[in-house]
């Protein structure tokens, strides 16, 4: 089970990435600036870039700090189901949306940048729908009656430590 702090610095983190790069995004793709020789669509287009640029390795963080417990104890976890789906898929393209995101900040030809640049808007975009969908079909929910079920707890997942020099077994 993940603390309070790890969540909300998740949901930050995802709000922060997502929203810095959706409206990158639509700067860059759908605005067209009124000079014909800018390179830039809006004059805080430069400004979101960067913005996205910090937030993603925030958002790599989050996820790094939820992965044993949250990502690995619930795959491993028989008895979990609310959210299994969209948590598996979420984890398989995390390394694609890394991967794209960093790919764009060193390629320069024209083409396999742009190429890259559309796949990581797609496995972007994906993401924060899954990531949507996750929070929704986990969340404990209402009971038919409109009354708010009582939250469950959950089962310890057995962690496994890792030995350091020094640990007395």
């Amino acid at each position: 089970m993940i603390s309070r702090f790890e969540k909300a610095f998740l949901v930050v983190t995802v709000i922060l990435t997502g929203a810095t790069g959706l409206v990158y995004a639509w700067m860059k793709y759908l605005l067209k600036s009124s000079d014909p020789f800018s390179v830039v669509n809006h004059p805080w287009q430069p400004l979101l870039l960067s913005a996205h640029v910090l937030a993603a390795p925030a958002l790599l963080f989050a996820l790094g700090l939820i992965t044993r417990e949250h990502i690995v104890g619930k795959y491993r976890d028989p008895k979990a189901r609310r959210g299994r789906k969209t948590g598996i898929l979420m984890a398989w393209i995390l390394l694609p949306m890394a991967s794209t995101g960093y790919g764009l900040q060193v390629l320069t030809s024209r083409g396999p940048r742009q190429i890259m640049g559309w796949a990581h808007l797609g496995i972007g975009t994906l993401f924060l729908l899954l990531y949507g969908a996750h929070a929704f079909l986990a969340s404990p929910g209402k009971s038919k009656e409109g009354v708010p079920r009582p939250r469950r707890q959950a089962a310890p997942v057995p962690t496994r430590r890792l030995k350091r020099q020094g640990d007395v077994l």
